[in-house]
């Protein structure tokens, strides 16, 4: 889908982010950025090589996912929107499309245009696959309001999705399908760590 002038500024942000990964020399950086600037470059091709690299994961861009390890990229912008006029019910989130025909986990490179600022998420396959069409990671809400509240881009890491999100860009990349990687697993295998190295600290005493 052809990117529209209202959000090419996003894929600007996005080339402006993940360039660097790539070792492009500086006259083919200010090259690509006009290119991106008029519409020519999009972001999702830019992500996916940039995970490619990090990751040493090779490209695979066949039906249903991006990469040869069976996961497909996902970039998007949060958006704000009204769910309901008569209640006065808004959501800041991100919302993932097109997934139903995804073969394996998602990637996902998530914008935060409130707070400029990039989230990443390593969601399994087995936890998005009943979902027809959408993912919606929600990062607030509010309600009872009849004109467009001051979000301040803050999430909410106790809903839905947000156990996915990865710690870093290099995080995310860096974790392979059959990896179990939710927060609470990560703040478990830590202190499982911890744990195990202030026994043999004990036992050497």
């Amino acid at each position: 889908m052809a990117t529209t002038d209202e959000f090419v500024k996003y894929d600007v942000r996005y080339f402006d982010e993940f360039s660097k990964y790539l070792n492009f020399d500086k006259q083919d950086m200010k090259t690509l950025r006009k290119c991106v600037q008029m519409g020519l470059v999009q972001r999702e091709r830019l992500v996916e090589l940039a995970i490619s690299k990090v990751g040493g994961i090779e490209m695979d861009s066949t039906h249903g996912q991006d990469h040869a390890d069976g996961t497909d990229t996902k970039t998007v912008v949060s958006s704000i929107r009204n769910n309901n006029k008569s209640k006065g019910c808004w959501t800041h989130s991100f919302n993932v499309r097109k997934i139903a025909s995804k073969n394996g986990p998602l990637r996902v490179v998530a914008y935060n245009k409130i707070l400029d600022k990039f989230h990443y998420f390593f969601i399994p396959h087995s936890a998005f696959q009943h979902c027809k069409h959408t993912v919606e990671i929600v990062v607030e809400q509010a309600s009872g309001l009849y004109v467009r509240p001051q979000f301040n881009g803050i999430a909410n890491r106790n809903r839905k999705w947000w156990q996915y999100e990865a710690k870093s860009f290099e995080d995310m990349c860096n974790t392979r399908p059959n990896d179990v990687r939710t927060r609470n697993s990560l703040v478990q295998s830590q202190f499982k760590k911890l744990f195990i190295e202030g026994e043999m600290t004990c036992r050497k005493k």
